[in-house]
């Protein structure tokens, strides 16, 4: 519900998607694999997002004065991939999180804004355990103790994200990264994030079918 009220302050937003949504019509939806409904899962849709990466020197030249700095980057690639008992719900992310935080000199508790990849939303609550902002086993209770509205301690996927923006093409991580500089710049308008300093950007890649995420990845933003 959170992520779908920022959908609907998202322009951008997949038409589909800008509509309001309620407690009544989420716990009404139908299963798809008990405890996951319709509406715990993304939805394709056409679109396409970008971002212009170069040197600060050029960024200069060319006249532009908004910027945002990636300060840390970490990535694990085929994670337990050939365990055939790997644990399903286990993500390279217990491993590439503490470790991009690490790099640049932040903990969890010093996260402004996150964008995690949401292709399912059991995704998001399964990276605050696994990158460390909760125990593993918390992030139902974390979930609830926290308040992930761009006004709240910590906003999370502040367009919408893929689930309540559209997830354009097969992997479209780009959303939440787009979104996150969008942030940084100030212009996301209604839905504007006081504290800017940084955000922290996540993508998830091979799925093995019925094991683990084999493909994780964590990006640190900063001013």
């Amino acid at each position: 519900m959170t992520q779908r009220e920022h959908g609907l302050l998202n322009p951008n937003a997949c038409a589909k998607l800008r509509k309001p949504l309620t407690i009544e019509d989420y716990v009404k939806s139908k299963y798809v694999s008990d405890p996951l409904r319709m509406l715990d899962s993304v939805m394709v849709c056409d679109g396409a997002n970008g971002v212009l990466v170069t040197t600060k020197e050029k960024a200069r030249e060319k006249g532009l004065d908004k910027m945002v700095f990636p300060t840390a980057y970490a990535e694990i690639t085929n994670y337990k991939a050939f365990e055939p008992d790997a644990e399903i719900t286990e993500g390279g992310f217990s491993v590439v999180g503490p470790k991009a935080l690490s790099k640049a000199g932040i903990k969890p508790a010093d996260v402004a804004m996150f964008h995690p990849y949401d292709d399912f939303l059991v995704a998001i609550l399964l990276q605050l355990e696994q990158i460390g902002f909760c125990k593993v086993g918390e992030g139902s209770r974390f979930i609830l103790e926290n308040n992930f509205s761009y006004r709240g301690n910590l906003p999370l996927n502040t367009g919408g994200g893929q689930i309540s923006a559209g997830q354009p093409g097969l992997a479209g991580g780009g959303v939440n990264l787009t979104e996150a500089v969008r942030q940084m710049f100030g212009e996301a308008t209604d839905r504007q994030v006081k504290n800017i300093g940084n955000a922290v950007v996540t993508g998830i890649g091979t799925i093995p079918i019925g094991r683990n995420w084999s493909s994780s990845g964590v990006l640190v933003l900063e001013q």
